[in-house]
């Protein structure tokens, strides 16, 4: 009697992801924003009401694509141990930095395409976004990362370990833009078929781009001098 609900249960979470895994599919030949539910419908083979009894809508799809790319790689949990490890400021925010490098890495091949063609949607669709956002039930890796950086810069200011030239909150906001455009720039150029790519002689690099964004921060930390300090 105990083996049913489980065998139960891991057949309705199969068919989850068997849905998923079309949506995503899908979403790797058209954009994100553009994915129906017939277009599911279609990859999975399923019938439209066995669709429909896992996702009655597609912005519950697309909620899920999302909890999925979150809990990719367990990066939270890594990041919980660096900031649980006890190590100086500046050695804590070089392995943020050197996660966030990896975890970019890993979305390019998977997720990343998706999320940066619903950011760009949810940018010029606010209420769409607020429909979407209330289904995930996951934290952003991406937020958490920004979250305890800035824990990390603040603490470090406060016990005199850094001595920031600039206002941390604006070194802050520096790190997330150049984050925001290390991001754009690298899935347009690596997702796109080449469709938008650098000069001559310039390759878009995302670790080495995260690798000269943490050299900029320690800078701005007044931490900076040859090496990692």
């Amino acid at each position: 009697m105990d083996v049913l609900p489980k065998v139960k249960g891991e057949y309705l979470e199969n068919k989850r992801n068997q849905i998923l895994d079309a949506a995503f599919a899908v979403c790797k030949r058209k954009p994100a924003y553009d994915l129906t539910m017939t277009d599911i419908v279609s990859e999975t083979g399923m019938s439209q009401g066995g669709v429909y009894k896992y996702f009655n809508n597609i912005d519950l799809v697309l909620a899920a694509l999302i909890d999925k790319s979150n809990l990719q790689g367990d990066y939270i949990g890594q990041i919980d141990e660096i900031m649980g490890s006890g190590n100086a400021p500046d050695v804590i925010l070089y392995n943020l930095f050197l996660i966030s490098g990896q975890y970019f890495s890993d979305m390019l091949i998977s997720y990343n395409k998706i999320l940066f063609e619903l950011s760009t949607f949810f940018a010029y669709n606010p209420e769409r976004y607020g429909r979407i956002n209330k289904n995930v039930t996951t934290s952003s890796t991406f937020g958490y990362l920004t979250q305890c950086a800035s824990k990390i810069m603040l603490s470090g200011v406060e016990d005199g370990y850094f001595v920031p030239v600039m206002p941390v909150k604006d070194i802050m906001a520096f790190i997330i833009a150049s984050f925001d455009g290390i991001i754009r720039d690298v899935t347009l150029s690596k997702c796109y078929s080449g469709k938008s790519v650098p000069g001559p002689g310039v390759a878009f690099n995302e670790k080495n781009l995260i690798q000269c964004l943490y050299i900029s921060t320690m800078s701005l930390l007044g931490k900076y001098q040859n090496g990692r300090e």
